[in-house]
């Protein structure tokens, strides 16, 4: 059968031609299809956003399934554990020993007191003033000591030599922060690597805590 326009009819699986009502038919069917399928995928996208923006505001935290519940449980018992470590930092027990940083001794003065040249060595002599401001008493205290030469008119400081020096309290005379205590100690170094004269006035010392054991 021949249309009047001109165009081919349409024919079906058997090579039947398909009238006009049948093709609107199949057309329709086709777009309902269509609207399904962009249906579902609208739906699919808009699960996707919902479920990132509840993760970024935190809102899916309280909608975890039982597994996030057991790892917040967990965080809760390491929180616990955590304030029980708090307790101890509170507990008076003295360490074994304490770091320089918390032993909470502090180096008031270090004063060179004579300095003294012979079978090429020199010796610096210098008396160190420490007090205990920590909450600590101290048996055994250990400094390190540096003398620097200082040339006359300079500001600069030439490292000679160090030493350290170690003092130990009885416990019936511990170190504890009601009077300052002094250390003597003797920096020596071969003479003709001394850049200035044996002065006291031309060498000074830095001392700073090396060891403090408390009793």
């Amino acid at each position: 059968m021949t249309r009047d326009d001109g165009a081919q009819p349409m024919e079906g699986r058997d090579g039947e031609p398909i009238g006009s009502d049948d093709a609107d038919r199949s057309l329709r069917r086709a777009s309902r299809r269509g609207v399904l399928t962009v249906g579902a995928t609208g739906l699919l996208a808009g699960c996707l956003v919902t479920s990132e923006e509840g993760a970024v505001n935190g809102d899916a935290a309280g909608q975890t399934d039982d597994g996030d519940d057991e790892e917040d449980g967990s965080d809760a018992e390491g929180g616990e554990s955590g304030g029980d470590a708090g307790s101890d930092d509170g507990d008076d027990t003295a360490p074994d020993e304490v770091g320089p940083d918390g032993s909470g001794l502090i180096v008031t003065d270090a004063a060179v007191r004579r300095v003294t040249e012979g079978s090429g060595w020199t010796r610096v002599f210098a008396r160190l003033t420490v007090e205990n401001a920590g909450r600590f008493e101290y048996g055994t205290v250990e400094l390190r000591v540096d003398a620097y030469a200082t040339p006359a008119g300079s500001d600069e400081r030439h490292r000679m030599g160090f030493d350290y020096v170690t003092r130990r309290f009885l416990p019936d005379d511990r170190f504890d922060g009601s009077d300052p205590r002094t250390f003597d100690v003797t920096i020596r170094f071969e003479s003709r690597e001394a850049s200035v004269r044996p002065d006291p006035d031309r060498y000074v010392v830095d001392a700073a805590v090396r060891r403090a054991e408390p009793l």
